[in-house]
This record gives C-alpha cells, sequence and structure tokens, in this order.
C-alpha cells in the first residue's frame, strides 16, 4: 500500500464517523432526551492525556484496579497486566523475569518492543523494553491500558499501545501501618506498607528459590540448552509524597541479583548428552525510578519532570570477566501541557523533551539521543452524541546516527448510540527508533537500522446493558522496518536488524456480568493475524510472529470475610520457531495458565491470603527460546495491620 493510499484510508475512516451521525442528526435534535450519566463510568487519563469516562473514550480500553489486583493476587504489575485480553509477553520465566538485558517485556497485539509503559505519565521504557520491575503492586492505584498507535500523544514507542501505571496518592485524614510475609515452595518475601495524609512508603525483600532446570530442552525441544537459574534476591523502596494538593513526588528503587548458567546438549551416536557449559553468569541490576507531577486544579496545566536508571552489572565465571553486555541506561523527561475547555469542545497543547543516555561499560562505548516534540488534540463535540478529535505531533530527533523529523497524526470519532452504548473510530500514526545503544555497537552493520512506523486502523463498541458489559474491537496493524534479531553467521553473535514489514489484523471482544454483590463473571477472546515479511526471501514471504489465539475466564467471588478469584488464560495457535542454533524447529506449544487466590479477612486487623499458580502444573512457555513459567506453586501470605 502507497504511503497516499494510507493517508487517504486514514482520513476516510476518520471521517466515517462524521458521515454517519449526519443521518442521525435530525433526530437527535428533535429528542427531549435529557443526557444522564453514563454506565460505563471507568475514567481513563491515558487515552487523551485528560480524564474521560470510558464510554466517551474511542479507543480500546482495560483498567485494572488496586481492589482487582489483590484480589486476583497479581505477584506483580506485569503479571496484572499480562493476563489481561490483547496483552502477550516475552519472559525468562515466572512474571517477567529478568536476567540482565534479557528483559521481559509485555507486548499488546502480538507487536514485540512497541509498547511504552509510564508511571503517572512518565515513560519508563529503556532500550525499548517496557520496564515495570520496579514498581511495587501494592503501591498502584489503577493500570489503564490503551491499546493502538498513540505515538500522536505520547511519541515514541507507543507502537501498538500505552500502559499507565497510576499509583496511590496519600489520603487526607487516613493512616496505615503493616506487615506481610509471603511463603511459597517458589518465592517468599517480607513487606512493609506505610501511608499517611502526606507519605506512602513500600518496602520489601524478596528471594526466589533455584532452578536447576528453567527451561524445556531435548532432542525434540526447541532448545539443546539446559538452563540452570540460581538463587535471587529483590530489595524495593518506595516512595510517594504529597509535596502540595497539586505536586506530588514519587521515587522507586530495586536492586537485584541472580545467577543463571546453561549446558550445551548434543546428539552423538543417537545418545543426547552434555557437551560443554556455555554460560555461567551473574547478573545484578540496579534500577532507580522518580517523577515529579505539577497537576493544576484550576488553570488546566499539567507538568512533569523524570528520570530513570538501570544499570546491569554482570560477571562471567567462565571467562572470569564482567558480561559484554553490561550497560548503564538513563532518561531524563520533561513534559508540559495545557488544556482548554472551549464551551463543549476541548484543546490539548503540550511540549515534551527527551534524552536517552547508554554507556556501554565493557567496551566503554557511549551514546545519546535527544527528542523535542509539540503535540496537539482538538475534540469538537458536533452534537450531543457525536464527538471528533484530530491530533498531530511533530517530533524532532537528534540520533548519533541519523537526526529524523516525524509527524504523527491521529484521527478518532466517538458516537454514542443511546447513554450506554457507543461506537469509536480510532486510526493514528506510531513511529519508534531503534535503541540508543544499537548505534555504539561492535557490529558493523547496526548503523544502517531503520526506525519502525505505520498505522493502526481500529473500529469498537462499547455496551452495557443492566449489569452486562460488552467491549469489541476490529482493528488492522501496517507497520514498515520491524526490529528484531539475528545471529550473525561471522561470529555467533545476536545482532539487531529490521526484520521487515508487520502488519496484524484482529478481533477482540470482552464480555463481563455482575450476578450479584457476590458474583461476577469476565470473558474475554481474540483472533489475530500477527505476521513479519522477511525481505532476504525470494518470495517476500509472511511469517507469523506471535500467538494467533487468545482466551480468558475470570470469576470473582466476594461475601463477608472471603474473597477468591479464579483466572484462566490461554494463548494458542503460536508461532512456528526455528532455532539459530541447535534445536528442533517447531510450532511453540499452547500456553494454559489456572490460578487461584484465595482471601480470608480474619478481622479489622489480620488478613490471610492463599494464591495457587498453574494449578494445570503445564509446561508453559514463557517465550519461543524454550524458557518456562514456574511448575505448580502456592503462596500464603500473612499481612496484619497497626
Amino acid at each position: 500500500m502507497t504511503k497516499e493510499k494510507k493517508w487517504t484510508l486514514a482520513v476516510l475512516a476518520a471521517f466515517a464517523g462524521a458521515s454517519f451521525v449526519g443521518t442521525a442528526y435530525a433526530a437527535e435534535q428533535a429528542s427531549t432526551e435529557q443526557t444522564e450519566t453514563h454506565a460505563l463510568s471507568d475514567t481513563v487519563v491515558t487515552a487523551q492525556r485528560r480524564e474521560k469516562r470510558d464510554l466517551d473514550t474511542p479507543a480500546t480500553t482495560t483498567i485494572i484496579t488496586a481492589k482487582e489486583i489483590e484480589k486476583a493476587g497479581y505477584r506483580n504489575v506485569f503479571e496484572a497486566i499480562d493476563q489481561q485480553i490483547g496483552s502477550t509477553s516475552t519472559s525468562y520465566g515466572e512474571a517477567g523475569q529478568d536476567f540482565g538485558f534479557s528483559a521481559g517485556r509485555i507486548s499488546l497485539r502480538g507487536f514485540d518492543k512497541g509498547t511504552l509503559v509510564m508511571v503517572n505519565g512518565v515513560p519508563m521504557n529503556l532500550k525499548n523494553y517496557t520496564s515495570t520491575e520496579n514498581i511495587p503492586a501494592s503501591m498502584v492505584e489503577r493500570i489503564e491500558i490503551v491499546k493502538g498507535a498513540a505515538s500522536t500523544l505520547y511519541g515514541a514507542e507507543a507502537m501498538s499501545g500505552v500502559v499507565n501505571i497510576i499509583l496511590k496518592k496519600p489520603k487526607e485524614g487516613e493512616s496505615e501501618f503493616k506487615l506481610s510475609q509471603t511463603l511459597g515452595n517458589q518465592f517468599k518475601k517480607t513487606g512493609a506498607f506505610y501511608a499517611d495524609d502526606r507519605i506512602i512508603v513500600d518496602l520489601s525483600r524478596e528471594w526466589s528459590k533455584d532452578r536447576p532446570h528453567s527451561n524445556a530442552f531435548g532432542r525434540d525441544k526447541v532448545s539443546w540448552m539446559d538452563w540452570k537459574v540460581g538463587k535471587g534476591q529483590k530489595n524495593r523502596v518506595g516512595l510517594i509524597a504529597k509535596i502540595t494538593d497539586e505536586v506530588s513526588l514519587s521515587y522507586n528503587f530495586t536492586e537485584s541479583t541472580i545467577r543463571r548458567s546453561s549446558t550445551t546438549y548434543g546428539d552423538s551416536g543417537g545418545v543426547f548428552r552434555p557437551t560443554s557449559t556455555r554460560t555461567d553468569n551473574r547478573h545484578d541490576d540496579y534500577r532507580h525510578t522518580a517523577s515529579l507531577v505539577y497537576q493544576g486544579k484550576d488553570n488546566g496545566i499539567r507538568a512533569l519532570l523524570g528520570y530513570n536508571y538501570r544499570k546491569v552489572d554482570g560477571y562471567n565465571y567462565l571467562t572470569k570477566k564482567p558480561v559484554d553486555s553490561n550497560t548503564v541506561m538513563e532518561s531524563y523527561i520533561f513534559d508540559l501541557q495545557k488544556t482548554w475547555k472551549l464551551d463543549s469542545d476541548t484543546f490539548v497543547l503540550g511540549y515534551s523533551y527527551k534524552r536517552e543516555l547508554a554507556d556501554l561499560t565493557v567496551s566503554q562505548k557511549s551514546a545519546s539521543r535527544t527528542g523535542n516534540s509539540l503535540y496537539a488534540s482538538y475534540s469538537k463535540q458536533f452534537t450531543p452524541k457525536f464527538n471528533f478529535t484530530l491530533g498531530l505531533r511533530g517530533e524532532w530527533i537528534d540520533d548519533p546516527k541519523k537526526d529524523q523529523r516525524v509527524f504523527m497524526p491521529q484521527f478518532q470519532t466517538n458516537y454514542q448510540l443511546d447513554r450506554n452504548t457507543a461506537w469509536y473510530i480510532n486510526v493514528g500514526k506510531a513511529f519508534q527508533m531503534p535503541a540508543v545503544d544499537d548505534t555504539i555497537g561492535k557490529r558493523q552493520n547496526t548503523s544502517g537500522l531503520k526506525p519502525e512506523s505505520g498505522w493502526t486502523y481500529e473500529t469498537g463498541v462499547k455496551i452495557r446493558r443492566g449489569n452486562d458489559t460488552w467491549k469489541a474491537a476490529v482493528y488492522h496493524m501496517d507497520m514498515e522496518n520491524k526490529l528484531g534479531w539475528a545471529v550473525d553467521t561471522v561470529t555467533g553473535d545476536s545482532i539487531p536488524i529490521n526484520k521487515g514489514n508487520f502488519r496484524n489484523t484482529g478481533v477482540e471482544v470482552e464480555y463481563s456480568k455482575r450476578f450479584n454483590d457476590m458474583w461476577k463473571l469476565t470473558l474475554g477472546g481474540s483472533v489475530s493475524n500477527p505476521e513479519v515479511q522477511d525481505p532476504s526471501s525470494a518470495d517476500k514471504k509472511w511469517v507469523q510472529d506471535a500467538g494467533r489465539l487468545e482466551g480468558l475466564v475470570r470469576i470473582d467471588y466476594e461475601m463477608a470475610k472471603w474473597q477468591a478469584n479464579l483466572n484462566f488464560k490461554y494463548l494458542g495457535d503460536r508461532e512456528y520457531y526455528a532455532p539459530s542454533r541447535r534445536g528442533t524447529a517447531q510450532d511453540i506449544p499452547d500456553k494454559l495458565q489456572l490460578n487461584m487466590n484465595v482471601i480470608y479477612t480474619a478481622g479489622k486487623d489480620d488478613t490471610v491470603t492463599l494464591g495457587i499458580y498453574n494449578l494445570l502444573n503445564r509446561e508453559n512457555y514463557s517465550n519461543r527460546y524454550g524458557n518456562l513459567d514456574l511448575p505448580r506453586n502456592y503462596r500464603l501470605t500473612y499481612t496484619h495491620a497497626f
């Protein structure tokens, strides 16, 4: 599809809603029905950089509240996001496990490394990887997931969507202090939480058990390397401070250490046996995230300062040297926006600044990238039921290899068929640079890496009838220069490349029903076809790039002192993977994750929680390389409030 055709399609799709409303305008004007409060009333801040109710938001959205995080027993933010429809992940173990820059990450709609994660609106991505590792789940008020290209409002890296982690705020007249202890067969944790009307503090220490076999390996498996993971430890400090009614500060620090080694196997004379120890590394990981946010109560101004830091310090016990990939990454963010209310219309104008730095500590090379952006969004309320939004972003990027000047438009319409039914259209362009450290790597071909860019076209409906809620969306993604990895045929190193074009057409449906005060049921499903085009093949063949099928069943129960959650997430028809090194080319097995969590409130001050995870005890691949989630495991937590 030519660029001209893409622009034409974008404009036509955006104005389709305007054409539709023209046929209904006369009838609407004649109606004397008064506007009622929308039933879909969850507030979404992220989708349009301002507070709007879900029904009024022209995008596919998912909201995860603090109550839902507690009830489901999610171990961390990564796990909470991963258990939603349209969200898949790459992890090197359970719940987003990292090993240095072998990084766990969230993917929306099958587009790897294309999701922007923010905390209170401050971007956290480093090396184009989503990062949720140092955000304790106990500090989260809500998580907003907005799918679809969002670069117009949030800049690069929002190729397939945005995740905004909104932290709790100190509340006037409230004070609490809690201690908790978690014990399990694979994991234990000690935590302390304090909150008053000015400050929230969260402290924790976690320990994970060693695993002699952390991946599926064998003659008929995708990997011929047996990975062993040693005992791990994480220490976390979280702080939220209410400086004034309009200014807040948040800070999170995490330090972790873990050891990982691998033994290569081979087929010798028909016998599958170990041949050599390939790796034996210790990974020390240090992360800082800080933000200072000003939110004017009456002037429509929002300003924020953000800082992200990550240092990976690994040691190779085989070579007796530091790991080659040891890196220090930093980013500095400033964002200023002003919102004007113009009768029933809204205008948002803003400026963003971001500076990224990478320092390869072993090779002693460094690089930096600076981006300056202007963005604007105008929302026109044509009729009481029909809204049209036009957004535009101009981004000027100073890059060590090649500077970029990018313009990213977005068109959105929202039409309320009645007070509980809305139909929306969302069309947007997205853009993403290669990771800044790719410009200084030792591989010569990285100088030719091109940025990713492309469009997402989406339409959907949101319906609520009584206690039933429906959400459905149809979308198409069309991206160029998809970034990925390949093995250098000379050195055997993994190197970044442009894999080719990416496309994905899919349907997502979610249904929830609250039967009464005790029972709630949530069902979800997704069918899509994520593919990447191989530019090196003579026929430019399209190859499946992620799982095609998703399913979700969630049952919530609450009565008196008891709360319970049963959560089933299915990922099927996964991609075919042919290892570059020895291993068996095959379809990645389906993933079926069934978890259960039960909470008993013994009194006003004491709570006992039992979580049992991977109830089916399946060999669930957490990525295409054979790394596995944990087998069946449990966690028992006791919390006492003072």
